[in-house]
């Protein structure tokens, strides 16, 4: 028990150096929390969002529904599934569906999206598209043609409520199904893969459409509380009979559970190095003032104090201050989450990137996670008392008289202290700066340490989301886009057959003479439907001339089953490998695409799969599809000179933006739109920006937490040398001599630090930039992102690192500033009686 007041006398006493280490451990934690409440917040988001406007939590399917969705196997309306799911009472809604793929089209323009046939009565109980109207109404009750779409799919189509649209599909008895629906209503969800793409129909509607009269493709339920989901779906599972399939949202939705677990393996990356940093300037700032202690310690034993008694006091310092500072870090860190969960964190300037992940707006709600919060916890409080395991353990080695004479770390190195007499030489500050780092090796070494452990994890960092990002846009131009696409200016809205360039010839022998131009290939390129013998599939169509298309993309090294597009079969086309196990297809299986001609008129055109391509991306692999170029040239009825695309590769990706502005004042009055990668592919683009989010906030986290740990370290190599400088103005140095003196120091022991990060952060950057970081475990998650394979290669860009390098070694010097000025202030007796 004297032990436990001494302790706390000891840490009341030493104000100064108790607010620094318990800072560290408060921002340590707090930090951690954050950051762990931000990941888990956007992952709860975008299953809130997806299960809440799309899907709800759980789906009954007739079985085999769910594998192939062919329509035909349906569940008959009047089943006795609806009395079942009344029964229970954590089930708080439920509704039929109906739910299949159809080319929408308004006048000239027309897109492939998702129709879902809805019951007004009942659909608002388990979605909120209802809630979700900015514009017209919602379904009326009873009526059979009525649509409603989201408010970007209006402006895709230059449509507007009161329109009418046609939709054109496979119907599940093999048939066209094909009708007309009135716009009622638009609606916003903030999400725009769903308001470009979702349409909704009355479920009367979706039966007429798609032939399936008194039968529905499945009942949708929402549950009260989501992480029950599980549980509930196997409680329906045993009820059911064996004709149904009853799936949870994470079955429903592979994609989104495959982006959930890539947000998480990103993120224990991520916090892997954050627990990294965090444990450093905890250790650190523990260590030294455990360190610097050593004539305390020589007084304590001089007057009696057992040497097992400092090793108590010493481990009891750093257990009182770790739980302090636990239960500081964890009221902080929550409260931060808390707040932000209730007003949300706006992300406004990232709504674009936002909304191309599902279920994913501008606004990021915060969410604790108790677990977490208790793993953190736990880490952190360890991290607090292991430091002091060791120094503790020196401590009570202690010869009492050699740690009062302060002898304790003299020559570790064999240098002393010299005799020069300050004044004469300029230089002699600079001298004692060094002289003093090697007089006092472990003082310097956690000083420096702390600079150059968060410089190098910091680097890392960096280094490694630089690489993810350059391994995706790298990934995407080369296999798909090129890195300059030329068409007509409003071709990306609709892909429009009718929006083409007519002058194709001259304008190639045009191209070939900018030396920027590595190599370029036409492509004729439509959106419209591929439908199998089961089901249909929406797929942008390329056209492509094979040996120049090699010249510019390598999907061609990705073919995994047939061969590449060949000039010689007209009617062989390419696919990836997602949208043929959708569409339940092989090589030499005949399929039929669908879409709109250049006059407006609808063209279709079967065609045998000559070839499956897998470039482990479900974005490109479920997407999209090749064929011979003159086939679809002569599909779509163009001119002989037409094309709709020229796709270029540049010698060089980093002059995409500027050569397509200068290619384009070049056009100027030639009706063609030059727009670099960016443009082209905005998903990649958005992914980018997306996965910045995360990143950006992290690195902001992790260098405040790093400049936190350097200035602490810091303050305390300074303020725990009071005896030291009382002696040195007791022998006349200056108050001013004593400002320069620490200041000189500072910027000694941080360029020391930043060398020596530098170099651990660029040697371990380069071992894994050719060694690569194995992400194999985790391949089917990262399918959800273009352009992604399962090595990510770091890569150092300077212009990246720089700046906060340099407000990282600016911080170390700024924070000494303060304890020199109180240093030059000392009173010499005093100050001497101090220590």
């Amino acid at each position: 028990m004297a032990i436990f007041w001494l302790t706390l006398r000891n840490l009341l006493n030493n104000r100064r150096r108790t607010i620094i280490t318990l800072s560290s451990v408060v921002i340590g934690c707090a930090s951690l929390i954050f950051v762990w409440g931000f990941i888990d917040g956007i992952n709860s988001q975008m299953v809130d969002n997806s299960t809440g406007y799309v899907s709800g939590h759980i789906k009954i399917h007739r079985a085999g529904f769910h594998e192939t969705k062919e329509l035909n196997i349906a569940i008959d309306q009047n089943s006795p599934v609806a009395t079942q799911l009344s029964q229970h009472e954590s089930i708080v809604g439920y509704s039929p569906r109906l739910e299949g793929y159809a080319l929408a089209s308004v006048r000239d323009k027309s897109s492939m999206m998702q129709v879902i046939g809805v019951s007004p009565d009942t659909e608002p109980s388990v979605t909120q598209i209802e809630q979700a109207i900015v514009e017209g109404r919602y379904l009326a009750k009873g009526a059979h043609n009525e649509v409603v779409l989201g408010d970007d799919a209006l402006v895709a189509f230059k449509a507007v409520v009161g329109d009418e649209v046609v939709l054109i599909t496979q119907a599940a008895d093999g048939s066209i199904g094909a009708d007309r629906f009135q716009v009622v209503g638009s609606f916003n969800t903030g999400i725009e893969v769903m308001d470009r793409n979702l349409a909704y129909i009355s479920l009367a509607g979706a039966q007429e459409l798609f032939s399936l009269w008194g039968r529905v493709s499945a009942w949708s339920i929402k549950i009260d509380d989501r992480n029950q989901t599980e549980m509930m779906t196997e409680t329906l599972r045993k009820q059911l009979d064996s004709q149904y399939e009853v799936l949870s949202w994470q079955e429903m939705m592979p994609s989104l559970l495959q982006m959930l677990q890539f947000h998480d393996a990103v993120a224990y990356v991520v916090l892997f190095v954050v627990f990294a940093v965090v444990t450093a300037g905890i250790a650190n700032t523990i260590l030294m003032s455990v360190m610097e202690r050593t004539q305390e310690f020589g007084v304590m034993m001089a007057v009696g104090t057992q040497r097992h008694q400092i090793l108590l006091l010493v481990l009891s310092e750093s257990v009182v201050i770790g739980i302090v500072g636990v239960a500081l870090g964890s009221l902080l860190g929550i409260s931060i989450n808390q707040y932000f969960g209730e007003v949300g964190m706006d992300l406004g300037q990232f709504t674009q990137a936002m909304e191309t992940m599902p279920g994913l707006s501008g606004m990021v709600y915060m969410v604790t996670d108790m677990a977490h919060v208790w793993l953190v916890n736990m880490v952190v409080l360890v991290v607090a008392i292991l430091p002091a395991l060791y120094p503790a353990f020196r401590a009570s080695r202690l010869q009492p008289v050699a740690a009062i004479r302060g002898l304790s770390e003299e020559g570790w190195m064999g240098f002393h202290a010299g005799s020069k007499k300050p004044g004469k030489n300029r230089w002699i500050f600079w001298q004692i700066a060094f002289r003093s780092m090697f007089r006092h090796p472990k003082r310097s070494m956690l000083t420096a340490g702390a600079t150059a452990f968060g410089l190098a994890a910091y680097w890392f960092l960096y280094a490694f989301t630089d690489g993810f990002f350059e391994q995706m846009i790298e990934n995407s131009t080369g296999q798909l886009s090129g890195h300059i696409q030329i068409s007509a200016p409003e071709f990306r809205q609709d892909y429009s057959p009718r929006l083409r360039i007519e002058q194709s010839g001259a304008l190639a022998e045009q191209l070939m003479d900018y030396p920027e131009v590595e190599a370029f290939a036409p492509r004729v390129i439509v959106k419209g439907m591929l439908a199998s013998a089961r089901k249909s599939w929406p797929v942008e169509l390329s056209g492509i001339e094979p040996d120049q298309e090699k010249q510019v993309t390598t999907l061609f090294k990705h073919i995994s089953a047939g061969q590449y597009v060949s000039t010689r079969a007209m009617d062989g086309i390419v696919i990836g490998t997602k949208m043929a196990a959708e569409l339940g297809v092989e090589l030499g299986d005949k399929v039929v695409f669908t879409s709109q001609q250049a006059n407006g008129e609808l063209a279709s055109s079967a065609y045998s799969i000559g070839g499956i391509f897998d470039t482990g991306s479900e974005v490109f692999d479920g997407g999209y599809a090749f064929i011979n170029f003159a086939s679809l040239h002569s599909l779509l009825a163009f001119e002989k000179d037409e094309v709709s695309v020229f796709a270029l590769r540049l010698k060089s990706r980093s002059i995409s933006e500027a050569f397509a502005h200068s290619l384009n004042q070049e056009l100027l009055g030639s009706n063609l739109l030059v727009q670099p990668w960016e443009e082209v592919m905005p998903i990649v683009v958005q992914m980018v920006d997306m996965t910045k989010i995360d990143f950006y906030l992290i690195l902001i986290v992790v260098f405040i937490v790093v400049a936190m740990g350097v200035m602490n370290t810091m303050l305390m190599s300074v303020l725990e040398r009071t005896r030291e400088f009382g002696v040195m103005m007791a022998l006349g140095t200056q108050g001013n001599q004593v400002i320069r003196l620490v200041l000189y120091e500072s910027i000694v022991l941080g360029a020391a630090g930043m060398l020596v990060g530098a170099v651990l952060g660029g040697l371990i950057t380069a071992y894994y930039a050719n060694a690569g970081i194995d992400l194999s475990s985790l391949s089917q998650s990262m399918q959800t992102i273009p352009g992604m394979t399962e090595i990510i290669y770091p890569v150092l860009i300077f212009d990246h690192i720089w700046l906060p390098s340099l407000l990282l070694f600016v911080c170390g010097i700024v924070v000494s500033v303060y304890p020199a000025i109180k240093a030059s202030k000392l009173n010499p007796v005093e100050a001497i009686r101090h220590g």
